[in-house]
């Protein structure tokens, strides 16, 4: 049986291996698909929102090992790629132990201990769970009538390339660092308008890491300016009729595609003969140390929301010791 069965090989599943390798602390560590598939799975070329250069260091995992050390990796904004190839390296460098493609199905309370099933059917019994999926896992739809089923909306998650959009007529909706990298990255090939339900926020102005920042907050602003985008703020959009959509004001335009870049929704696998409480927002509630409310599992990374800040890496990085050493304490 081992001591810690760790559930996902992201950043969070990753960090706590190290944690619990550096200790002695016999863990396993499953991952669905490659180390960091949930970042593979996200948009080609997709820049970090958080820097990673010495001295403002908020995306690498741990400061003796930094992702800005990483030959070629760009600066001040490292890319998906090179967080990939950071992760990988920092799981080879510090020979952390990752069954990939081995996904994590269910699991179930028994005394004393949890026993994880795997999608081979493999059963791993364990003293302490942590799940550590991410918490990017369902694309969330506005509740707008018109949506459900409609062929020419999609969700930012589906967008691919922006070359099948050339001279379309775009809508986005949403306000936040999603939409506004789909509005720099469709500009000047598509005819793209930007719908906000409040308006716009930007991080220089508010300091509020949920707000629009880094790159895509200098760049949207010269796209508006310019009028290379146009912007709804704050009408939101009330109803969809295939093409045509009605907003707040009572304008009406038809567009030849809609995106929805309107967030995710936390999603984790079942957990059999343990009730976990959640709040409002779908995400578990958990003790200042991570534990839910049944007692041995965890939730670590940004399923794990000790405040706002944990949406991100440099939110929840600090958090990872914090289960590691409620379950060192207790082994």
């Amino acid at each position: 049986m081992k001591d810690v069965v760790i559930v996902g090989g992201g950043p969070a599943g990753l960090l706590l291996s190290h944690c619990l390798r550096e200790h002695g602390i016999g863990y396993q560590t499953l991952e669905r698909g490659k180390i960091g598939q949930a970042w593979r799975d996200m948009r080609p070329g997709m820049e970090l929102l958080s820097p990673s250069v010495p001295g403002t260091d908020w995306t690498s995992l741990i400061l003796s090992q930094p992702l800005w050390a990483l030959p070629g990796a760009r600066r001040p904004f490292p890319t998906r790629e090179d967080f990939l190839c950071y992760v990988e390296a920092f799981a080879r460098d510090n020979q952390l132990f990752v069954e990939e493609r081995t996904p994590a199905v269910k699991a179930r309370v028994e005394p004393g201990r949890f026993s994880v099933t795997t999608g081979e059917g493999a059963e791993i019994p364990c003293r302490f769970l942590v799940i550590a999926t991410g918490a990017s896992s369902v694309p969330h739809y506005p509740e707008i009538p018109g949506i459900a089923g409609n062929p020419w909306i999609l969700h930012s998650a589906d967008f691919v390339n922006c070359m099948a959009y050339d001279r379309k007529r775009v809508l986005v909706i949403g306000g936040g660092n999603s939409a506004a990298e789909l509005c720099t990255e469709l500009a000047g090939t598509g005819l793209v308008t930007l719908c906000t339900r409040n308006p716009l926020r930007y991080f220089s102005e508010t300091g509020d890491l949920e707000d629009i920042r880094g790159s895509s907050e200098s760049v949207l602003k010269e796209l508006i300016r310019f009028r290379i985008i146009s912007v709804r703020e704050a009408d939101a959009v009330v109803a969809i009729a295939d093409r045509t959509v009605r907003f707040m004001s009572g304008a009406e335009e038809t567009y030849d595609w809609i995106v929805c870049a309107t967030g995710y929704r936390p999603r984790w696998m079942p957990v059999e003969g343990g009730a976990i409480e959640t709040s409002e927002d779908g995400f578990p509630r958990i003790s200042p140390v991570g534990e839910s409310t049944v007692p041995g599992l965890y939730f670590c990374g940004s399923l794990a929301k000790f405040h706002r800040r944990c949406a991100f890496i440099h939110g929840f990085r600090n958090y990872v010791e914090k289960v590691f050493w409620d379950i060192a304490d207790r082994l």
